[in-house]
């Protein structure tokens, strides 16, 4: 009999997910994600089996496959498929080694789609088995389609599932279904924590005769990452189906990354824990990844595989957010970009051809703003100084650690202060939030037939409420500040292009350009003149209270 889990996460209260972006200490909403996982894990307990699927990806074994919370690209499906969610830009996987292929694309407003097959024609891809053969031979799995789908919710939970097809490598093997879950929830302090359920309600193979070929059993694991600095990320894996724990590590820096990992038995007779190790090779985003595992029972060592990262098109995309936003047309347009970082030194001065936008709107010679308070590694919502803040805008600048120059430059140039602006594309209110982006930052509105006509009324929808909107869109800024350690520049143009549309050595189309050199200006005058930054602040409070 085949025993079916279902886990359902239900929200009773929509006006709490506008906090769940903010504070976990007091929505405590990431506990339904532990008490899914022990109800996963108490269903999973009683099949520990030795009929498991096969393990793929170059990269998740050479950190021995602690890669449930740090799936990042499209071979994540296969490890846990809302790690699909996590992708910006299409992502291609081909292992040479076990012939397997992994396809993922982002959508916006749809989220991320993916492909993976897995030895459809169960032959040697691209090493052989020969006995003079150095880099191991091909093992032979079972053939396996795969379609993903994961999304984002928020900026915090991913979500993601697979629909699988499955045969036996043998002629008269019928196709059978499977189906799989994952989730991903990211906390405070660098950390992640993945959930995944592989083959729900197990797989049984038969032939046509209805003899059984091969079983898979369902498997769940649970997995954390934590990654205190940019270039490094700790990972480790609880496997119940095999009872290991899983830790591995990566570090990368221009281009490279080192790998290494171990498993390790709980339960059973193993005296050692197995190692492997690997590296990645990427240039302009083409990518080499090779792995060394030790364990003495595989016929194969050596594994590698080689990706692409791409975008498909030059088509417009539909922004996230922004007042101009509905679309970004993608050209060779140099990215301007900011050195100064929430996080980092400013440079003594700007080079002409780093600030200059769309008609030099920044001098060649003038300073980049001072680095700010460093207020993104302590944030919190009821923070003593938001509390005893009198402005409502420096309360929020102080909660979320943005500085209150920017988001006056930023509230100036989206809405002129207007609380009622709509714009051609619909995005409304001081921050000129667009429905999908509004909705993900928790704000509550009706689900309109036409956009460009939204019901201008608070209660109704709740981006014309001036300090929601504000809110809301200082901490999506806040948000796209961490993403891009601190660059202005970039997180200006992934607020007004969408996040997706902006890596840090990408192309941004001359409108965003355009649109990130005016708020820096205004950036700039109300760093020179205090008499002017007062007095907006005091027309924005206004507008707030």
């Amino acid at each position: 009999m085949r025993q079916v889990s279902t886990c359902i996460l239900k929200f009773n209260n929509k006006r709490k997910a506008r906090n769940l972006l903010t504070t976990y200490e007091r929505c405590r909403h990431w506990s339904l994600f532990w008490v899914g996982s022990v109800v996963l894990w108490l269903l999973c307990v009683s099949i520990v089996s030795a009929s498991l699927r096969p393990v793929v990806g170059a990269r998740a074994l050479g950190m021995s496959g602690a890669f449930i919370s740090g799936a990042t690209d499209s071979t994540g499906a296969l490890w846990n498929p809302a790690g699909l969610a996590s992708l910006e830009h299409g992502s291609l996987v081909y292992d040479l080694s076990q012939g397997a292929v992994s396809f993922g694309y982002p959508i916006h407003y749809v989220g991320t789609l993916g492909f993976s097959a897995l030895d459809l024609n169960g032959e040697d891809r691209f090493f052989h088995d020969h006995p003079n053969n150095p880099v191991g031979t091909f093992e032979r799995g079972y053939n396996q389609i795969l379609l993903s789908y994961a999304r984002s919710l928020g900026s915090r939970f991913q979500l993601g599932g697979n629909l699988g097809y499955n045969r036996a490598p043998n002629p008269g093997s019928q196709w059978k279904p499977s189906y799989d879950l994952g989730a991903i929830v990211k906390l405070p302090r660098h950390l992640i924590l993945g959930a995944r359920l592989i083959d729900i309600s197990g797989v049984i193979i038969p032939d046509r005769e209805g003899r059984l070929l091969k079983q898979f059993d369902q498997t769940f694991a649970v997995g954390a990452a934590w990654k205190p600095v940019q270039p490094l990320q700790l990972n480790s894996v609880l496997d119940t189906a095999l009872w290991q724990l899983r830790v591995g590590g990566e570090v990368g820096a221009y281009g490279l990354a080192l790998r290494l990992g171990t498993a390790i038995d709980l339960i059973g007779l193993q005296p050692e824990p197995d190692w492997s190790m690997g590296f990645s090779v990427n240039v302009q985003g083409k990518h080499l990844h090779y792995a060394y595992l030790t364990q003495p029972d595989v016929a194969y060592r050596h594994l590698l595989a080689v990706g692409l990262t791409f975008d498909l098109s030059d088509q417009p995309v539909s922004a996230s957010v922004g007042k101009e936003g509905g679309s970004v047309t993608r050209k060779t347009t140099s990215v301007a970009r900011m050195t100064t970082s929430v996080k980092g030194r400013a440079a003594p001065t700007v080079n002409k051809r780093e600030t200059a936008v769309q008609g030099r709107e920044i001098t060649k010679t003038e300073s980049p703003p001072k680095r700010a308070p460093d207020n993104t590694k302590g944030i919190a919502n009821d923070t003593g100084a938001a509390k005893n803040a009198k402005s409502p805008t420096e309360r929020i600048a102080k909660q979320y650690g943005v500085e209150v120059d920017l988001i006056l430059a930023l509230v100036k140039r989206e809405s002129t202060f207007n609380p009622k602006a709509i714009s051609p594309n619909g995005a409304v209110g001081l921050m000129q939030l667009m429905p999908a982006a509004a909705q993900d930052l928790g704000l509550e509105m009706p689900s309109y037939q036409n956009v460009r006509k939204p019901t201008p009324n608070p209660s109704v929808d709740e981006r014309f409420h001036p300090l929601k909107n504000l809110d809301a869109g200082v901490r999506y800024l806040h948000e796209m500040l961490k993403k891009y350690d601190g660059d202005y520049g970039l997180s200006l143009a992934a607020y007004h292009a969408g996040s997706g549309n902006v890596r840090k050595n990408g192309k941004l189309s001359p409108q965003t350009e355009r649109h990130v050199g005016k708020v820096l200006k205004n950036y700039y005058q109300y760093k020179r003149d205090t008499a002017l930054k007062n007095t907006d602040l005091r027309r924005l409070d206004a507008v707030l209270r």
